[in-house]
Parts: structure tokens; sequence; C-alpha cells
């Protein structure tokens, strides 16, 4: 058995599985039913006293399923902050959600939310959530649609406090100060220079960061010719999908912030979108939508595929592969490539007629008309071919077993479809 035990901030997480802020850290009774599947941390619904936010509009969950198969885990919400009262939540249901983790050993981060910069009502609202014995206090800087409701005078308040540095920073700064416990500041995807923010909040005081919060989203019924669910964009909980953007804006952090404690959060819906998530610098990984989406069986799946992941490889803890693809991150500028992409591609897919089915799914999606099928087997027109790999992608043979990309000059793979591709350019003769 792999030891999967994780210090965060401090606490020993008995896993890194845990649920970020959502409904089932808004009261005892749904905090139970996550923390029976084994989970090590969990973050409260967040508490706050916008005016606005608490009224919503029902119903409030809107999933897209019904609009397709590949929208099945996709879904928007008009739900925001905590219904409950601030004083009733931090007198009743806060303390009881508290001694709930601490009974089963989960470690329990609460979650504020203020508008404005105001020193007075941050530091109320962190000696308040201290009181109860919060291990950690979130800060609800990213959400996407805290402002649905909100006086003009409130709405700095969720995304417009976590996309400026400055306004980040004096944030945390405030709340820092204002408690010994440890402040965690929730990132918002809308931020254009995601480091520039993570090194204002780590300057400020902040002990750890949330990487991400959601980004926004609507639809339309075409059917009925309206919006669907509500005519208003809203908190768009865009399910696994929306992983792909969350990692790269949690490497930008990541990656110039290194070694930095991170709660990893956005379209995990599965074990090993947990391990891509450490493997990215996150610390511990939080599962949201896919919570609601499958249902709170998915915690003790993800718990249970991440045990046996680590034992198939030998990993013997957590830190044997948190981070480790952190220092290869940079962008597509960075990467070695031909002085002029020549018209003539070096680069084409060699198709293995062993293995192959002859599907005809390549000459379906090459995007450049270069695959015909001729006699049951793909054919590839070298003159046209751009040797952008996407036959090889959508090969329905497993891992692409029947396309590599290869070298014209020398035969040599470049690509097998795993892991990252050859430097190829650094080697070849350039024109």
């Amino acid at each position: 058995m792999a030891n999967l035990t994780t210090e965060f901030l401090g606490f020993q997480c008995k896993n890194p599985v845990g649920v970020s802020s959502c409904d089932f850290g808004e009261t005892e009774w749904e905090a139970g039913r996550v923390i029976e599947h084994g989970i090590g941390w969990l973050t409260g619904k967040t508490i706050h006293k916008i005016d606005g936010p608490h009224h919503w509009p029902r119903p409030f969950f809107y999933s897209l399923k019904k609009f397709g198969p590949d929208l099945k885990d996709v879904w928007v919400c008009s739900q925001m902050f905590s219904h409950i009262p601030y004083d009733e939540w931090m007198s009743s249901e806060g303390p009881k959600i508290v001694k709930k983790c601490h009974d089963n050993n989960v470690m329990f981060i609460g979650s504020i939310g203020a508008a404005g910069d105001d020193a007075d009502v941050w530091s109320t609202h962190m000696r308040d959530m201290a009181s109860i014995g919060v291990d950690a206090i979130e800060l609800d800087t990213g959400g996407p649609h805290a402002t649905f409701g909100a006086e003009l005078d409130q709405l700095d308040c969720g995304a417009p406090q976590a996309m400026d540095p400055e306004k980040s920073g004096k944030i945390i700064g405030i709340c820092s100060k204002a408690v010994d416990t440890p402040i965690i500041f929730k990132a918002t995807p809308q931020c254009v220079n995601q480091a520039a923010v993570s090194h204002a909040v780590a300057n400020a005081g902040a002990a750890a960061i949330t990487a991400n919060n959601s980004l926004y989203g609507t639809w339309i019924d075409h059917e009925t010719g309206t919006f669907y669910g509500g005519p208003y964009a809203v908190g768009g909980l865009m399910g696994r999908p929306w992983q792909i953007f969350s990692l790269a804006k949690l490497l930008e952090t990541t990656a110039s912030l290194k070694g930095f404690p991170i709660i990893g959060v956005g379209g995990i819906f599965t074990w090993d979108d947990c391990v891509r998530y450490m493997m990215a610098g996150a610390t511990v990984t939080g599962l949201c939508s896919a919570v609601y989406s499958r249902g709170v069986g998915v915690l003790k799946k993800a718990i249970e595929g991440m045990d046996a992941f680590m034992d198939r490889k030998g990993y013997k803890s957590t830190k044997d592969f948190y981070g480790m693809v952190v220092d290869d991150f940079g962008y597509v500028r960075d990467w070695p490539r031909e002085e002029w992409m020549a018209k003539k591609s070096p680069i084409l897919p060699k198709v293995y007629e062993d293995k192959c089915t002859g599907c005809g799914t390549c000459e379906t999606v090459c995007p450049y008309g270069a695959i015909a099928m001729e006699d049951g087997l793909p054919k590839v027109d070298e003159d046209v071919c751009m040797g952008c790999g996407w036959c090889m992608g959508h090969c329905p043979v497993k891992d692409g077993g029947a396309i590599d990309m290869i070298r014209t000059d020398t035969g040599k793979v470049v690509w097998t479809g795993r892991g990252v591709h050859d430097k190829w350019v650094l080697d070849y003769p350039q024109a």
C-alpha cells in the first residue's frame, strides 16, 4: 500500500483528495456525506455579509447533458455564496462542521468573502472564522459571479479582487495580520498575469493559493430559441474539459513560485486528474463539479485509484511525483522550431499495417486532406501532409499504436503519442 498522507499547512492529511468550496462544506449534513468517503480535507461554502449573492433564482443548476454526449459533465449554475446568514453559520453549522471534520481526521478550511478591501471587515471575518477552530481560511477572491444581485457599492468582490496584484496583496496583508490561522488566496482564471498576482499574495503573507476558481458561462436552448435556465452569464462549472485551461493557469503559478503550497482545483473528475494536478505542483487536489455530476462516490474512487496508481508505478508517497513536470513547463515560443516551416514536412505519420484496423478515421479527420484509404489501408500524400500528428491522436488503436510520427530523413520516431515529442529540430539540417 502506498502512503497517501500529505502534509498541507501543518496538517497531516490522510490523503491529498478533498472537496473544494461548494455545498458539501455548508452544513454538517452535507459535510458528512463526503467525509464518509475518506477525503483528506474539505473547504466550506463561502460565508459572507454581502447583500445580493444569497438571493438565488431557483432552479439554479443547469446541466447541459441533454444537449449531447459531449456535454455530459458540463453545466452552469446561478448559485453563489452560502444562503445561511453569516452569524447563524458561525454559531451553528460552522462549529458542527469543524467537529465533524476533526472527529474524522479531515482538515477543514473555512471560506470567507467580502466586498472591497476594508480592513475592519476582512479582519473581523478572519477573527470570527478562526474562533470556531478552522485549520485554515480561504478567501473567495476568485468567484466568477459574486456580483450577481449586489448593490453598486459592493461590486468589488470575487474575481475583481484577484486580477490585480496590488489589490490582491493588500487584502492578503490585512487578513494575514488579523489572525495566526493560515490564509489561502483563491485565484481566478480571468487573471491575465497569474504569476504576478501569485508573487504578490505570497509576499503579503498568504500561506497557500487555491488554483483555480471557475469561469462564467451561459447556454442557449436552440429548440426554444431562448437562453437555457436563465438569461444571464453565470458561474460556469465547466466539468472535466475545463481542466485543460485550469492546469495551464496553475502552472503559471507553480513554475514561477516553486514549492509554494497549492490547492489544485478545476475540472478534476478522476484519480488521474488528481495525479496530473500534483505533478503540476499542486500539494493537494479538490473535486467539486465531479461530485455534483457523478455523485459523492467519485471521491472514494479517486482515492483508491491514486493508491493503485502509486503501487503500480512504485511511488511510495505523493512526494515522489509532486511537481515532477514543473521545471519543464514553458511556452511554444521557447520550444525548438524550424527556422521557417518547410513547405514539405520533414515529419510524417508512419502507419504500421499489421496494427491498422482500416477504420478510416485518419482519413476522415485529417484537416489537410493528406490521407486516403487505398485497399483498406491509409496512404499519406507527403506533398500535402503537414506532420501535425492529428491522425495519430485520433487513431482508435490503443495508445495510437498503429501510427507514429517519424523524421523523413532518418526514419527516427519523434513521437509515439505518449509524453513529450522529441526535440528533433536541434539536429535537423536547416535550410
